[in-house]
């Protein structure tokens, strides 16, 4: 989930990017005969520790979108300096207990494109599937995330979505199941006046802010989609990047915004 001041990106950076739900969230749950899942494009991202002469076991450490059978969407620093053998995902889940052990899916590529560790521009990465995914959805459903048309803006009076595994206030533990809360995308004037400019977005910038009443991101949520609705279908407009805490009144959280990197995003995933 998200990082949420610059010691904790640092260390983060420097070593691993730890699992630190949503704040204010409730939980996500299924609905219909089908107990079809309301996000079927999440991901949890999972590192494999190996203990000689013991079991290995895996812990979540970011979210990520599911965009075709082979690529997820997410941050960059939640992949940055990460061995690749280690990162396992988990699609569609609402729940992390008692995953069967093939649907833990291995991943063998990862893609940036000029990330900046140290200011977090860029900071969005595509995971690739070793194999290509395989839904147990009947086929008239859509599992994949839509990423938005270039240019697109979210409309700041209407609510956008964040869903994740992550704690449920600062420096705690995340989570195994899945919470999904509402932020309003604001300017990033008022964002600059909220934060300082050292952190707020600049003018130009391919980030944004988003701010909820209570309802926040926090650590292990990182790389997990915002969603916005236009004309009543659900966008991956943002991912979740980075903020100074966690679901503090007055206080947003930033997200890169997927519009800029379609190009890129699409030349990578060949969609």
């Amino acid at each position: 989930m998200l990082i949420y001041s610059f010691i904790f990106v640092v260390s983060a950076l420097q070593t691993s990017t730890e699992s630190i739900p949503i704040v204010g969230g409730k939980p996500v749950t299924r609905s219909g005969n089908w107990g079809i899942p309301k996000y079927p494009y999440m991901v949890s991202l999972q590192e494999e520790f190996i203990i000689p002469e013991r079991e290995s076991y895996f812990k979540h450490f970011c979210g990520g979108t599911l965009l075709n059978e082979k690529w997820i969407l997410t941050a960059g620093h939640c992949l940055w300096r990460k061995n690749v053998n280690t990162i396992f995902a988990i699609i569609g889940h609402e729940n992390l207990t008692n995953i069967n052990p093939l649907e833990r899916l291995a991943v063998d590529k990862i893609e940036f494109i000029s990330f900046q560790p140290g200011s977090l521009q860029n900071d969005i990465a595509l995971l690739r599937l070793k194999h290509p995914y395989r839904s147990s959805l009947p086929p008239q459903f859509n599992f994949y995330g839509k990423l938005p048309h270039y240019g697109m803006k979210a409309y700041r009076k209407d609510p956008c979505k964040i869903i994740g595994f992550g704690a449920k206030h600062h420096a705690g533990l995340s989570q195994d199941y899945l919470e999904e809360a509402e932020v309003y995308v604001i300017s990033n004037k008022k964002c600059r006046h909220l934060l300082g400019y050292v952190w707020a977005p600049q003018k130009g910038a391919n980030t944004v802010c988003a701010l909820g009443y209570g309802q926040d991101t926090c650590q292990g949520d990182s790389g997990g989609p915002l969603i916005c609705k236009y004309d009543g279908i659900d966008y991956i407009y943002g991912i979740v990047s980075h903020g100074l805490t966690c679901g503090l009144i007055g206080i947003p959280s930033v997200y890169t915004v997927t519009g800029p990197y379609i190009e890129w995003i699409r030349l990578v995933i060949g969609d």
